[in-house]
This record gives structure tokens, sequence and C-alpha cells, in this order.
């Protein structure tokens, strides 16, 4: 757990980073007075908008756990949604979450090779849901997306062709046998070629039939096109519920000028963009392009308001929220462990 340890400073110093670089020159008095005069009634949609987020999120993995027949209680699925949830937002380029949901599914009985093509799913869908949308919203909004500054333009097309290629790439994972047979090939070369691992041939035999059955799990994925269609549909509507936030806070703010879709065509924008920086949860990249966005949705006099409110709803709420309910699921996972020692 030290990495991790680790992973939460380097959030906690860009945190500090980000309010050196973004709000040094902020009037505070000013800020406040116009939080503090915002519409509630959007306020308290934007807080529904973030529960149904995480709604969606919690269904997403039980249908899984559906497909694959195994009975869980919807308060682990809600613990395995936190745990990723959280730890994603405190690792560089959200890479931490997957194997701590692993570890905590594998400490309730659920093997790895299911876990992986779980979590691996979702992070898959979660991006074809993300470059779908943003597919759609530059279609329509093409000119007035890439029309802000060049930091912003570059930022979001090497997101959006960065994103395309994961997605590639975490379907080669799942569905090739040609990708899973070189991924063998290479660690049997690279098993061979270490010396401090003696029994070489148990450890490729171990590596051969994870591969196996990971390949062999991920059936279902190609078996059940309903299964597919199903991902899909939810990630869509999650990614939606957090576009959602953006829209209502703009409208809590008093304002009215822009559509929702072109609101959402810019969150859209903004995830892809902050995505390709490796920082954890995308802090200070996320910032810079919200308030670069928000001076043109918002004018320079609400702009920081807009992208302070909007921070704290789809990311900082967020990460308390799932750092909290993981504290507890995590803990509840180590009476459970103590309870099956004592019985044993």
């Amino acid at each position: 757990m030290k990495k991790y340890g680790l992973s939460l400073l380097l959030f906690l110093v860009l945190l500090s980073l980000t309010y050196f670089f973004v709000f040094k020159e902020c009037d505070f008095n000013l800020l406040f007075l116009t939080l503090k005069n915002a519409n509630i009634v959007f306020i308290l949609l934007a807080f529904l908008s973030l529960l149904f987020y995480i709604f969606w999120g919690c269904l997403f993995l039980k249908r899984i756990f559906t497909y694959f027949k195994i009975k869980t209680k919807n308060s682990h699925i809600l613990g395995y949604f936190a745990t990723e949830t959280y730890y994603s937002a405190i690792t560089p380029s959200y890479i931490g979450g997957q194997p701590v949901a692993m570890y905590e599914m594998n400490k309730r009985k659920i093997p790895y090779e299911v876990s992986s093509i779980i979590v691996l799913f979702n992070s898959m869908f979660n991006r074809i849901a993300l470059i779908f949308l943003a597919l759609i919203f530059l279609m329509i909004f093409n000119k007035s997306l890439f029309g802000l500054n060049a930091f912003y333009k570059w930022t979001v097309i090497l997101g959006i062709l960065t994103t395309i290629m994961v997605i590639l790439v975490f379907g080669a994972l799942i569905y090739s046998k040609i990708v899973a047979n070189f991924i063998l090939k290479i660690s049997t070369l690279l098993i061979n070629h270490l010396k401090f691992i003696k029994d070489k041939e148990k450890v490729i035999n171990t590596i051969t039939k994870a591969i196996a059955e990971y390949q062999n799990k991920s059936k279902i994925t190609k078996e059940n096109p309903r299964l597919v269609i199903e991902s899909f549909i939810i990630m869509l509507l999650q990614r939606i519920s957090l576009l959602f936030i953006s829209y209502f806070i703009y409208r809590s703010l008093g304002l009215n000028e822009y559509s929702v879709f072109l609101i959402m065509a810019y969150g859209i924008c903004i995830s892809l963009g902050s995505d390709l920086f490796p920082t954890p949860g995308g802090v200070m990249i996320n910032e810079s392009l919200l308030l670069i966005v928000n001076k043109f949705l918002y004018g320079s006099d609400l702009a920081l308001s807009g992208m302070l409110l909007t921070r704290s709803f789809n990311f900082y709420l967020l990460v308390v929220l799932s750092g909290l309910y993981y504290l507890y699921f995590h803990l509840d996972g180590k009476k459970l462990k103590n309870k099956e020692r004592e019985i044993l």
C-alpha cells in the first residue's frame, strides 16, 4: 500500500499547485458571494446527477456479475465501484483503481481471471461511450469546440487519438488469441532470462493457465451480444449523468445563453484532454481546460466560480464519497478474513 500512499501525496501536491496557479489572483470574497447566490434547485439537480452517475456505474457491475453467474451483495458492488473510483482518482492516468478493485473482489472469492475481465470491460466501454459522444458532438459543434486556443485544441485532439488507441488495445486483449499468444511468448522469453526465478517451468505454466482462463472467461462477451449492447447503453447513461452536472452548474449561476448539448460537448473534450496527461484524476490539467472553456461559456467574471462548482461536484465530492465508502468496505473485508481464519 506504500505506493498508493505516495500517489495520495502526489495528488495533494497537485491540488496545492492547482490552488497556486489557478486561484492565486482569485477574489475569494466575490467567489463565495457568487456561490452563495447560486440557484439551490440546480445545485440539487447537479448532486442528483452525481448520484445517477454512481447508480449507473454500480448497475454496470451488477449486470456483468449476473452474466458471470456470480452472486454478490449490492453493498459489495458499491464497494467495488467506490474502490476503483477512489484509487483511480489519486493515481496517475487512472491506473491504480483496477488492481485494487480486483484485490477487493478476490478477498470475496471472485477469481482474478474473472475480475480482470470485469475491470477491463468496464474501462473499455467507459472509453467507447466517451468517444461515441465525442464523435457526435464534434460533427455538430466542430467549429465551436476547436476555436478557443492552441493548447486546448491540440490537447483534445491528442486525447481523442490516445483514447481510440486504448480502446483498440483493450479490444485486442479481450478478443484476440494472437495478442494473447504474443503476451505469452514475451512473458516466457522474459522469465527464461530472469536468473532469480528458480522454477521457470512452474511460473510459465501458471501464466499459460491464467491466459487460457482469461480467454475462456472473455468468451462470455462474444457469446452474449445483449451484454455488449447493455454495457454500452449503461456506460452512455453514466457518462451523460456526469456531463449534466456541468449544465446544471451553468444554470445555477443564472446563465442560459448556451444549450445543454454544447456544454456537454465541451465537457467531453475536457475529459478527453485531461486523460492525456498522467496526473492523478487529471488534477490541474482538468481545471486549466475547464477555466479556458468557462471563460467562453460563463464570461470572465463567473468562469472561476463555475469551474470550482463543476469540479467540486463531478470530481472532488465523488472522490470524498468514494474514499469514505471504500474505507468502510476495506475494513469490512478485513473482518471477513479474520472470521475465516477463526473458522480454520
